[in-house]
């Protein structure tokens, strides 16, 4: 098959409920990659479940900001003033690394939380950024480093989707193509492009508008190793979340069990496989 796809749920870690419906995604067969917050209240809950199962070990999901719904998280790092607020805990909005963040600190903090997972015998692989916190100029920069230094792969598509590149023109699209080429010449391991359901929750009125983005994106798949991105999560761990966001997570859960997912793979011919 010249056509391979990596199916990730994100976001392990979240807690207890989307670790369990995470893990198990893992033990079915129903993804072949999971990638884990360090920073977040359920991430030692979620070694411990991904041990028990005997699942692959998740990649690092550099965590660097907040989330809106939920009490605020904390570097694993000290004197990283950059990524925090006055009470040291971490941004909510990513704009704020983006235009802040120290890329020392930044480092500082991605290597704590690397090492954290290494503390609890686990290798990841890969790392990619939660809610595109490591996507700015000093992020990415620092992001592609550490990654050459820790022969990590990254989360970095060699081409954008097309409905994330109709909308990238100019200075944007220029750093994008100069970031490529960066990670290229760095020897990184990045994924051909990547599939997911790109809008946001309040505009998605419905599960099958949210499953056929997902299939047509399939069927237009490219040669190569390409990444899946979901977020799935059980409706008791999405009613924590913004009501349109949490009904998006519920409607990636039940994508991965749906049928015509599966058999739109095996039609396509698409194989299933653990990175890129």
């Amino acid at each position: 098959m010249s056509r391979r796809l990596v199916v990730t749920a994100d976001d392990l870690g979240l807690g207890p409920r989307t670790n369990e419906a995470i893990v198990d995604l893992a033990a079915r067969g129903r993804i072949t990659s999971t990638t884990l917050m360090p920073v977040a209240p359920g991430a030692r809950d979620a070694v411990d479940r991904v041990r028990a199962a005997g699942v692959a070990d998740p990649r690092l999901h550099v965590t660097l900001t907040s989330a809106r719904e939920l009490p605020p998280w904390r570097p694993l790092a000290t004197d990283v003033a950059s990524l925090t607020d006055g009470d040291g805990t971490f941004h909510i909005l990513p704009s704020r690394i983006h235009g802040a963040g120290e890329p020392a600190e930044l480092r500082r903090e991605m290597r704590a939380q690397l090492f954290w997972m290494h503390e609890y015998g686990l290798r990841p692989t890969g790392l990619d950024s939660h809610s595109g916190s490591l996507y700015g100029r000093r992020g990415l920069s620092a992001a592609l480093r550490f990654c050459a230094e820790q022969s990590l792969a990254f989360r970095l598509p060699r081409r954008l989707p097309r409905l994330v590149d109709v909308g990238l023109r100019g200075r944007l699209r220029r750093r994008y193509d100069e970031a490529v080429g960066a990670a290229l010449d760095l020897g990184l391991s990045l994924p051909e492009t990547l599939v997911s359901t790109w809008l946001p929750g309040r505009m998605l009125v419905s599960y099958g508008q949210l499953r056929a983005l997902v299939l047509g994106q399939l069927r237009a798949l490219p040669d190569g190793v390409s990444e899946l991105v979901l977020h799935p999560a059980p409706a008791s761990a999405a009613g924590r979340l913004d009501a349109a966001e949490g009904r998006k997570r519920v409607w990636e859960l039940r994508l991965l069990h749906d049928p015509l997912f599966l058999k739109t793979l095996h039609r396509e011919r698409i194989g299933l496989v653990p990175a890129w």
